[in-house]
């Protein structure tokens, strides 16, 4: 009996090791197989796609995403959804005819042709090859007509000799091999259903409160990459994220609706579970306090002091876009019938900032950097950080942007403009399940004002400036409400009391509001969020800043009565 039981644990054991060599060997195989389909198709791709009288190719880029999520939604302590997706693969081919001075690129936002299928998750080199074929063949195709229509629109375009005369492609200082072990991505499915209940069941005290939840994601895309120029790399994007959401009704049937998102780098990078129940505590608190504030009726147009994520939100939104720190080529539109090709029509409205380099932007206080390296910031996560970028570049760790409220820089892929001639290694992956994105972004933006004031300070000068104006009263934005009705303090200049009201609509913080603000704080508070709603992005900035001429206005709120209970 001893020697039986002896050979089980033998036996055990030798499958435990077995199971584990196995999985060893499943990944390597895994990628060693998938990358030599994307080389020997890729190859072929090259040397034999040919069509009479068109101009050969001269670039292939391959783009594998291997994609995982997991997604739970609890309300008042029970789980009421919950998704699990297996691993999915989709790809995308970036194919381009001509050459670097002049070729089919006509968008410059390097989104290449994805079919509208699966690529296989099997490690079958055959199905991959072929899944490859398909999409190159198609890519070939319409590269060759956008070439030619490309050509036809450059004629015709409202841009500047020199703009025309900019190749379309920077080349590669070096090529970078890079395809490290890909640390597990914790997609515990209890975890993250215990957690929710344990948030959503807090909203139980909260009778005032309804249709609320907790949401709890997880997503992670490990990207393949492979080019002719020899860039082969393997890098992974993701994020964790709680999504609180709530409503109430007020006296006057009216439903305030408001929500809240918190991310982490991964499901252990969340903030600790006592500082998670403290924010879903809040939430419910201010909601409930909502339901009883009154609406505001006047129209106003003066000073308002924008703090905490408010803040963040005005920096993020200016700066981290193609009319702000972000370098922007004009598009051409162009006809094809192979694939659609991109609606470019919204670029007309683009005022890149890249003509006011070495003057000034915003406001002298003000100075933005980015990093790529940063994890965190006083011990919250950071999601914005990433070790290569879409183009296989290495990005520039810490860049100055903006110095002393001037510009010196911008974020730029390998797409040349006027004034940039480098890339700085921005073009970031995206995260979306079965989708490729990618855009040109930070990883964490810094703002600062060194030479700031204080929050108490920012206060005083807001009522100073409510008075200037012959105002009564001014308004404190502590965050722009998630939901469909925006809320604020509104401050007496008597006595600096605040009184939470709703119903309000803020018109857009535009760029030039930032050259010259009224005041800034030197204290600054971290921000997580999705630039373009898939882009993993993070901003450091100051936690209040006090802006003038800021119109708000009365919005109509949606009315609905409570439906009364029907007795047997």
């Amino acid at each position: 009996m001893r020697h039986i039981k002896s050979i089980f644990r033998r036996l055990g054991a030798f499958i435990i090791l077995y199971t584990c060599l196995s999985s060893i060997s499943y990944g390597q195989r895994n990628e060693s197989v998938l990358f030599k389909a994307m080389q020997d198709e890729m190859d072929r791709t090259k040397k034999e796609l040919t069509l009479p009288d068109a101009p050969s190719t001269y670039f292939v880029g391959y783009t594998v995403a291997e994609n995982t999520y997991l997604s739970v939604s609890s309300s008042l302590g029970t789980i009421t959804y919950t998704k699990e997706s297996p691993r999915e693969r989709v790809h995308s081919v970036n194919l381009y005819v001509g050459d670097s001075q002049f070729s089919s690129d006509y968008s410059y936002t390097d989104n290449g042709i994805n079919l509208n299928f699966f690529t296989t998750r099997d490690d079958n080199y055959d199905q991959l090859r072929r899944n490859f074929w398909q999409t190159s063949d198609v890519a070939y195709k319409f590269a060759v007509e956008v070439y030619k229509s490309k050509k036809n629109a450059v004629k015709t375009a409202t841009i500047s000799e020199e703009e025309k005369a900019l190749p379309d492609m920077l080349p590669l200082t070096g090529t970078v091999v890079s395809t490290p072990a890909i640390p597990e991505f914790n997609l515990n499915k209890k975890a993250y259903q215990d957690l929710a209940n344990k948030l959503s069941v807090i909203f139980e005290k909260y009778p005032s409160v309804f249709g609320s939840s907790v949401e709890i994601g997880g997503i992670q895309t490990v990207y393949y990459y492979l080019t002719t120029e020899g860039t082969k790399i393997k890098e992974p994007a993701g994020y964790v994220s709680i999504v609180i959401k709530g409503s109430v009704r007020n006296d006057l049937g009216q439903v305030v609706e408001d929500k809240k998102a918190i991310y982490a780098k991964n499901f252990d990078k969340l903030p600790a579970e006592s500082e998670l129940i403290s924010s879903v505590t809040s939430f419910a608190e201010r909601l409930s306090t909502l339901a009883k504030a009154p609406n505001i009726h006047e129209y106003y147009l003066g000073p308002v002091l924008f703090e905490e994520s408010a803040s963040a939100k005005i920096f993020a939104d200016n700066l981290i876009d193609p009319s702000g720190i972000v370098a922007f080529r004009q598009p051409f539109q162009v006809m094809a019938s192979v694939a659609r090709a991109e609606n470019v029509g919204d670029a007309k409205n683009v005022k890149p900032l890249e003509d006011r380099i070495g003057k000034k932007v915003i406001d002298n206080r003000l100075n933005v950097q980015n990093r790529t390296d940063l994890t965190e910031y006083e011990g919250m996560s950071l999601i914005g950080n990433y070790t290569l970028d879409a183009q296989g570049v290495v990005p520039v760790k810490e860049i100055k942007l903006v110095e002393n409220g001037i510009l010196k820089s911008l974020l730029s892929s390998r797409v040349p403009t006027k004034k940039v001639k480098g890339s700085t290694g921005s073009l970031r992956y995206g995260v979306i399940p079965r989708s490729i994105t990618k855009a040109v972004a930070p990883g964490t933006l810094i703002v600062s004002a060194p030479e700031g004031a204080s929050s108490s300070e920012l206060k005083s000068q807001l009522i100073k400036a409510a008075i200037e104006e012959g105002l009564d009263y001014a308004y404190i934005v502590r965050n722009f409400a998630g939901g469909t009705d925006q809320y604020l303090y509104k401050v007496s200049v008597k006595d600096g009391s605040e009184t939470l009201v709703t119903g309000a609509e803020i018109s857009p913080i535009q760029f030039i509001k930032l050259k010259r603000v009224l005041g800034v704080s030197k204290d600054e508070m971290a921000f997580n969020y999705l630039y373009k709603g898939s882009i993993p992005t993070s901003i450091i900035a100051p936690k209040s800043v006090l802006i003038e001429d800021i119109e708000i206005m009365n919005k109509p709120m949606n009315v609905q009565k409570e439906s009364p209970l029907i007795a047997k």
